[in-house]
C-alpha cells in the first residue's frame, strides 16, 4: 500500500509540517482526505506518496473525499510563497484559496444538489396528452424538476416510471448577476489611445497606470480585456470593496454580453461554489471580484486588472495576512501576463516602484470631456458652523435642492480618535520622539503614544498655547443624517454606512435608490470611491482633517486619497462639479495637494516623511501582538521576546485595545531586508512556545494595530 505525506486542518504554525498516513490507493496531490490525527477524525490535504516511515506505525486513511485535486500545480506554489512571505501555515494557505464548501475542515459545508430531468429511453405508450406534453418539454430537457412538474402537474409520474424522462441530482445553480443591455465603446482620447498602446507594447509585466478622477480608466481596462479575451484567455478584474463590484458588473456585463463569474465576501456559500467551478471547468473567460477573487482556479490567465490598487481593504486582515497585489504580481509572472495596476491615487510603494522603473507608468492627466471640480477649503474657525456644517456648505446644499442636482457628503469618521486637539491655536499633542498623535486613555487620564509605546501624564495644558480647551469629536452618519433631515424635510437622503450595508445586495440597492430618486448620499469611506453618478455635483467633505491626526504612519496617505477619492465624485458628466472640504488647517500640504490635484507634490513631500522616521516604502515591517487576560503575562512574553530579537529595530511593547475580554501588546520591528525579517521571524515562529499567550504575526502591515 502507498504511503502518503498530508498537510491536516488545524492552522497553527506548530503543526506546520506534513504527517505520514498510509492509503488503500495512489492518491493525487490536492485530494482532500479524512485521517485520525490526535484522536480526533479530521480532514486532510495530500501533499503526494513517500518512503514507508521506519520508526513508526503509520495509521490508515479514513476516506477519500475528492476523486479529482482541489488545487492544481500554481497553487501549490502560491500556498508555499504565501506561507514564506507572509509567515503563516500551509493550511491556511489552502482553505483561504478554496471556497468555503471545499475548504479542509471537518464541518465542510454541504454543496446544495437539486433534481433535474433528463430525457429517458421510454418505448411503451402514453395517453394522448401525455404524450402531447412530452413532446412539447422534450427540446428543453434537461430542466429543473421544479419547472417541469409546474407544466406537467398530472403527467409527471407517468413519464417518469415510463423511463421518458429520469430524474438526476446536479450541483444547485443561482443566478447572480442581470443581463445589461449592450453598451457602445466611446471614442477614446488621445491620453487613452497612448495608454493602451503602451500596455500592449512595452515588455514589462507590470504597469501602474496613474489617471486623474473620471480619465476613462475602467475604459482603458475594457478595451484591453476585449483584446485578451479575442485571444480567447482570461481576464481578472479586482475592486476593493463589495460596494464597487455592482459598478464594475454592469460595465464588464454590458460590453462582453457573456457570462461571467462573480466572487466576493457576500454570496452564500454555494454562489461561491458555484462560481468556482465555472472557472475551474473553464466556463468564463472573466472574473470580477473582491480580494479573495485572486485564488480563482484560472488555466490560461492572460490579463489582470486591479482598480483603486492604493486601497486598504486588499489587505487580509486574518491569517494568512496577505496583500492582494502580491498575489497579483505572482499570478502574473506564472502566467506570462500582464498586470494593471490602477488608481487615482497610487499608494506610495507603488509609485516608488514606477518611479525607480520597476513598474512602467502610464498616465492620464485630464479627465474625459469635463474639467476637474472647482474645490474650495472651508475653514471652520472662521464663519458660522451648525451641527458640524457650514453655513457655505448648508447654501449650496439649498442650490442643488433647488436644481434637482444631487449631493455627497462624506463623514470621515475614521478620523474620531481619541486625540488631543487645542481649540485655541488647532496644536495637536505629538509624541517627542515619534512625531505622531498621542492618544487619550481616559481610565488612566494618560496620552500614550501607538508607536513606541511612550506614556505621558495629561495635564490637560495645550504645550503651545497654554489653553486648557479641547476638541470633542464624535459625530456619526446617522446623527448626521438626522440632522441634515431636519434642515432639508423635503429631502430624500440615503445613507450608506456599515449598519446600512450589512444585508445581502445593500449596497446595490442603496445606489440604485439615489440614483434613481435621492437628494442626498451620507457615508463613510464606501462613498469616495469609485461612484459614478452624473447629477451628482456636489461634494461635501466634513471633518477633513480628523484623519491627519491619527496614530499611524499613512495618516496622511489615507487622508489624501480619501479627500482626492471622494472630490473625483463631483462633476463627473455635462454639469460643473463642486467640492467643499471643511478643515480647521488650510495650510497643511495634504490639503494643498488636493486643492491643486497635485498628487506629485504630496508624493514627495510625504516620501521625505517617510524617509526621516524610516517607514516603509524606505524599510520592511512587520508587527508581533501578544493577548493574554492578565496585562502582566503579556508584557513579561513581549519584553522577552524583544530582547531576543536584537538583530532587527524593536519599538515597542506598547499596550493597544483589548480583543475578546483579552489583553494586547504590540512589537513593532523594522529591517531594511524583506528577506531577513521574514527569515528572523520564521525562526521566531518555530521556537515560540507558550501556551498561555497568543501570539499573532502581522508581515507588512498597512496599518498599525490600535
Amino acid at each position: 500500500m502507498p504511503f502518503i505525506q498530508v498537510y491536516v486542518e488545524p492552522l497553527a504554525l506548530s503543526l506546520n509540517q506534513m504527517f505520514t498516513y498510509h492509503s488503500k490507493e495512489i492518491l493525487e496531490r490536492g485530494i482532500r482526505v479524512k485521517v485520525e490525527f490526535n484522536h480526533k477524525e479530521m480532514v486532510a490535504i495530500v501533499m503526494g506518496e513517500c518512503e514507508k516511515p521506519t520508526d513508526f506505525q503509520a495509521k490508515e486513511i479514513l476516506e477519500v473525499l475528492d476523486e479529482k485535486p482541489l488545487l492544481n500545480d500554481e497553487l501549490f506554489e502560491l500556498a508555499e510563497y504565501m506561507s514564506n512571505t507572509y509567515v503563516a501555515s500551509k493550511m491556511s494557505c489552502f482553505k483561504t484559496m478554496l471556497p468555503p464548501s471545499l475548504r479542509v475542515q471537518s464541518k465542510t459545508k454541504p454543496i446544495i444538489m437539486e433534481e433535474w430531468f433528463e430525457q429517458g429511453e421510454g418505448k411503451s405508450s402514453l395517453t394522448p396528452k401525455a404524450k402531447e406534453l412530452f413532446e412539447k418539454l422534450q427540446p428543453m430537457l434537461p430542466m429543473r424538476s421544479s419547472l417541469f412538474r409546474k407544466q406537467a402537474k398530472t403527467h409527471t409520474k407517468q413519464l417518469l416510471e415510463k423511463d421518458y424522462i429520469r430524474s438526476i441530482k446536479r450541483e444547485k445553480q443561482e443566478e447572480i448577476a442581470s443581463n445589461y443591455e449592450k453598451d457602445r465603446p466611446p471614442i477614446l482620447s488621445e491620453d487613452q489611445k497612448k495608454a493602451i498602446e503602451t500596455i500592449r507594447n512595452e515588455e514589462n509585466s507590470t504597469f501602474l497606470l496613474h489617471g486623474v478622477t473620471g480619465s476613462g480608466k475602467t475604459e482603458v481596462f475594457l478595451q484591453l480585456a476585449k483584446e485578451t479575451i479575442e485571444q480567447g484567455k482570461q481576464v481578472l478584474f479586482l475592486v476593493p470593496e463589495i460596494g464597487l463590484t455592482p459598478l464594475m458588473i454592469q460595465r464588464v456585463k454590458a460590453r462582453f454580453q457573456q457570462k461571467i463569474a462573480i466572487y466576493h465576501s457576500q454570496l452564500s456559500a454555494s454562489e461561491k461554489y458555484q462560481q468556482y467551478q465555472m472557472v475551474k471547468n473553464k466556463e468564463v473567460q472573466i472574473v470580477v471580484g473582491t480580494r479573495s477573487a485572486c485564488f480563482m482556479p484560472f488555466h490560461d490567465l492572460g490579463l489582470i486588472l486591479m482598480d483603486e490598487e492604493h486601497d486598504t481593504s486588499y489587505k487580509q486582515d486574518a491569517m494568512p495576512k496577505y496583500h492582494t497585489r502580491d498575489i497579483a504580481l505572482f499570478r502574473s509572472a506564472y502566467h506570462h501576463c500582464k498586470l494593471v495596476l490602477a488608481s487615482a491615487t497610487p499608494s506610495l510603494e507603488s509609485y516608488a516602484r514606477a518611479y525607480k522603473g520597476l513598474y512602467t507608468l502610464v498616465e492620464l492627466k485630464r479627465r474625459i470631456a469635463q474639467s476637474m471640480p472647482k474645490i474650495e477649503l472651508v475653514d471652520l474657525r472662521e464663519g458660522e458652523v451648525e451641527g458640524g456644517l457650514s453655513k457655505n456648505l448648508l447654501d449650496k446644499i439649498q442650490d442643488r435642492l433647488a436644481k434637482k442636482e444631487q449631493t455627497i457628503l462624506l463623514l470621515n469618521r475614521r478620523g474620531y480618535l481619541p486625540v488631543m486637539k487645542c481649540r485655541k491655536c488647532e496644536e495637536t499633542i505629538l509624541c517627542p520622539d515619534c512625531g505622531i498623535a498621542l492618544s487619550y486613555h481616559r481610565s488612566e487620564n494618560t496620552l500614550v503614544c501607538h508607536c513606541c509605546g511612550n506614556t505621558y501624564p495629561n495635564t490637560n495644558t495645550c504645550p503651545k498655547c497654554g489653553s486648557h480647551d479641547f476638541y470633542q469629536h464624535g459625530m456619526g452618519t446617522e446623527k448626521l443624517e438626522g440632522s441634515i433631515q431636519a434642515k432639508f424635510p423635503e429631502a430624500k437622503i440615503v445613507r450608506m454606512d456599515a449598519d446600512t450595508t450589512r444585508k445581502k445586495n445593500a449596497h446595490q440597492k442603496l445606489l440604485k435608490a439615489f440614483e434613481e430618486e435621492g437628494d442626498i448620499l451620507i457615508g463613510t469611506q464606501m462613498v469616495a470611491k469609485g461612484l459614478d453618478f452624473p447629477n451628482v455635483t456636489l461634494v461635501g467633505i466634513l471633518q477633513a482633517d480628523a484623519g491627519l491626526v491619527r496614530s499611524d504612519y499613512r495618516a496622511n496617505e489615507t487622508t489624501y486619497e480619501m479627500l482626492e477619492q471622494a472630490s473625483g465624485r463631483a462633476g463627473r458628466a455635462d454639469k460643473e462639479g463642486e467640492v467643499l472640504i471643511q478643515t480647521f488647517d488650510r495650510s497643511h500640504y495634504v490639503m494643498e495637494s488636493v486643492l491643486n490635484h497635485d498628487y506629485r507634490k504630496f508624493f514627495q513631500t510625504e516620501m521625505q516623511y517617510r524617509h526621516l522616521g524610516n517607514y516603509p516604502p524606505f524599510t520592511y515591517m512587520a508587527t508581533l501582538i501578544f493577548s493574554h487576560t492578565e496585562l502582566s503575562h503579556v508584557l513579561l512574553e513581549a519584553r522577552k521576546v524583544k530582547d531576543e530579537l536584537k538583530e532587527l529595530r524593536v519599538l515597542g511593547p506598547i499596550e493597544i485595545s483589548m480583543r475578546q475580554k483579552k489583553k494586547r501588546v504590540r512589537l513593532l520591528l523594522k529591517d531594511k531586508s524583506q528577506e531577513h525579517l521574514e527569515t528572523t521571524i520564521w525562526a521566531l515562529a518555530h521556537r515560540y512556545k507558550s501556551n498561555a499567550v497568543k501570539l499573532e504575526i502581522n508581515m507588512h502591515p498597512l496599518m498599525l494595530e490600535e
